[in-house]
């Protein structure tokens, strides 16, 4: 006895004066730290940076960000402007806080303007330094409408740094508009993503850009649709720049986030108007990690990627607007949220006759009906089967409701093609006649078991624009939304029985919306209608014993300045949600889909479209580059 306790007291001791490194701890804390340089220096920020590392290390952070050119300030519009403050990386800068990780045992993600010395070009990037100092750096890929002016494009791909942490991949601020960057980081196996940003609205905008985008309002999705931890810092000041004559008010908003997409930490919503750019104090969000989830559901589904279908996301399709619609449409449509008896198609019309009845005075050129459109999902493989033998019928019926409504309509159900079987959304045409078909290509583990996948992801060319279509789960896989909005979609349709299984309410502080969206916002169907700058609308059930969550909506383009503001059903009541908006957006939107096109890096997309069995995305995804000689 007294042996055991002697071995126990010395495993004690050793434990006291030898303790679990970071990475054996089962979860570590990170600190987004809401800084406001001063603008227009460098080495001047430091000691107010340096007591907030200390300050943060304190509490027992392990990894603490900084925002978006944090050591100097935002608003430079030249090169000539900037020069006096850029570095090299490595340089004085990382120097400085390599000493600080080092001293606190700590990982410091920061912005800075970075001149490389070879090329004398200069980059709006990113550091990440830790206790044994400098890992890596990261240049912005995707430039705003400032920086443009003075610094290049990111030639460094997407990295992914190996720490202690966990794997750790950074973005900053306009790169999330572009799903693309977090997607390929995850793919590349990072665990956690370092989101940095100088986001915020223009002071006395010009009227032309109508607002400003705020892209640390998009974080929830990043971590979502990657199954990463997402960190996201900003800034809470305001900073003018007298020489060009003009101002930002950041908005602050620093968030953490789980791999499954709901909200750690969320700092308030900046409303410190006319503060000078030194004036506002500095905030520090915690949030704790575990990597017991750094394995989780979405990270899962990436094995079920089809890229063989992707191919046209690396395709530079600027300037290249020939396949986009040329004429803008007005697009009036009713979303039919009903609930269905279970495989009874004449109960289904008749309460779909009378819904409809009800609303006859709406002026209506496109109606939408959920997944399973005249039965409800099926209760079995058989039954689901059974329902191809009544193609003809439901076709039948929806041909004659288009016809009776002059009126394009949208429906799906399960067809059958040589023996195989396919779950198959349809488009017919005022007159009743098909004008376009699509067969859901990505199908979950159940679907697997009966159903074929489809091998194409059409655009079909009406009369009101130009329509895409996705089935149900599938907009988790913002690949086949980036393909539809490269073959010039202006609206995504998607017919859904959902009850919870994917996208959770979103969660975003809604101060940074200039209109509300409602609280059963879904977040996978605000985040497609974002990223592919196409119109989405969801109908969905409501009730029955698979408990259908409603919330049929339509989903707009730059929620966070308000155009068309999503239009969203209630949960749980039986309704025809009408919805109108006009397609393409003017020139005078901050963002449209030809800006997102424009703005693309096709080149630093091929590991999206590369067999994962194959040996080049393996090479890719083993390799500390980013870049590997197989595919560059």
């Amino acid at each position: 006895m007294m042996k055991i306790l002697a071995s126990a007291y010395i495993l004690l001791t050793l434990c006291m004066f030898f303790p679990a490194s970071a990475s054996e701890k089962p979860s570590f804390k990170v600190a987004a730290i809401e800084f406001n340089p001063v603008f227009k220096q460098r080495e001047q920020n430091f000691p107010a940076m340096e007591a907030l590392v200390k300050q943060a290390a304190e509490s027992e952070a392990k990894l603490i960000l900084f925002p978006e050119m944090s050591t100097t300030g935002y608003l430079y519009g030249s090169r000539s402007e900037i020069a006096p403050f850029v570095d090299t990386i490595p340089g004085k800068t990382t120097s400085y806080f390599e000493e600080l990780a080092k001293k606190y045992a700590v990982y410091i993600v920061a912005g800075m303007p970075e001149v490389d010395d070879a090329t004398g070009m200069y980059y709006n990037a990113a550091f990440l330094v830790g206790p044994d100092g400098l890992v890596g750096k990261y240049r912005k890929n995707n430039l705003f409408l400032l920086e443009s002016g003075w610094a290049a494009q990111g030639n460094l791909g997407i990295p992914v740094f190996d720490t202690e942490l966990g794997k750790i991949s950074i973005i900053i601020c306009y790169d999330d508009y572009f799903y693309q960057s977090t997607r390929l980081a995850s793919l590349k196996g990072a665990n956690l993503l370092a989101f940095i940003a100088s986001s915020g609205r223009m002071l006395n905008p010009d009227p032309d850009m109508a607002g400003v985008h705020i892209s640390i309002s998009d974080v929830q999705q990043q971590a979502l649709q990657n199954g990463l931890f997402v960190v996201a810092t900003n800034r809470t000041n305001i900073e003018k720049n007298d020489a060009l004559g003009i101002g930002v008010h950041y908005l602050g908003g620093a968030s953490i986030w789980d791999p499954l997409g709901k909200n750690i930490a969320q700092a308030a919503v900046s409303t410190q108007k006319g503060q000078a750019s030194n004036d506002a104090d500095p905030t520090i969000l915690y949030g704790n990690i575990d990597r017991s989830l750094y394995e989780n559901s979405a990270k899962e589904l990436l094995k079920y990627r089809r890229p063989e279908l992707y191919g046209d996301i690396t395709l530079n399709m600027s300037p290249r607007p020939m396949m986009a619609s040329r004429l803008s449409h007005d697009v009036n449509a009713l979303l039919v949220q009903y609930t269905p008896q279970a495989n009874d198609m004449a109960a289904n019309k008749s309460k779909v006759n009378t819904l409809l009845e009800e609303n006859v005075s709406l002026v209506t050129n496109l109606i939408v009906f959920p997944e399973y459109s005249l039965t409800g999902p099926p209760l079995s493989t058989e039954k689901a089967k059974e329902l191809a033998n009544s193609a003809d019928e439901i076709n039948a019926y929806f041909s004659v409701l288009a016809n009776r409504h002059d009126s394009y309509l949208v429906y799906s159900t399960v067809t059958k093609d040589s023996e195989k079987y396919y779950k198959t959304a349809r488009i017919l045409g005022p007159q009743g006649k098909i004008v376009g078909e699509y067969r859901k290509t990505h199908l979950n583990t159940k679907e697997k078991k009966w159903l074929t996948a489809g091998n194409d992801i059409p655009v079909i060319d009406t009369k009101i624009g130009r329509i895409g279509l996705l089935i149900g789960d599938e907009v988790l896989y913002p690949e086949a939304a980036d393909v539809l909005s490269v073959r010039r979609a202006d609206m995504i349709v998607v017919p859904v029985s959902w009850t919870g299984q994917y996208g959770i309410a979103d969660e975003l502080d809604k101060g940074f919306l200039t209109r509300k969206y409602p609280s059963n916002t879904n977040v996978i169907w605000y985040a497609t209608a974002k990223n592919a700058q196409a119109y989405l609308m969801a109908a969905n059930f409501v009730k029955t014993d698979q408990e259908f969550l409603g919330s049929s909506g339509l989903y707009s383009l730059d929620p966070t300045n308000g155009y068309y503001p999503p239009v969203v059903a209630s949960r749980d009541q039986e309704e025809v949600l009408a919805v109108n908006f006009q397609t393409i957006a003017p020139k005078t939107w901050w963002t449209s889909q030809q800006f997102i096109i424009d703005g693309r890096r096709p080149e630093l997309y091929i590991p999206l479209v590369l067999n994962p069995t194959q040996k080049c995305f393996q090479r890719w995804q083993e390799s500390t580059d980013y870049f590997v000689s197989c595919w560059r």
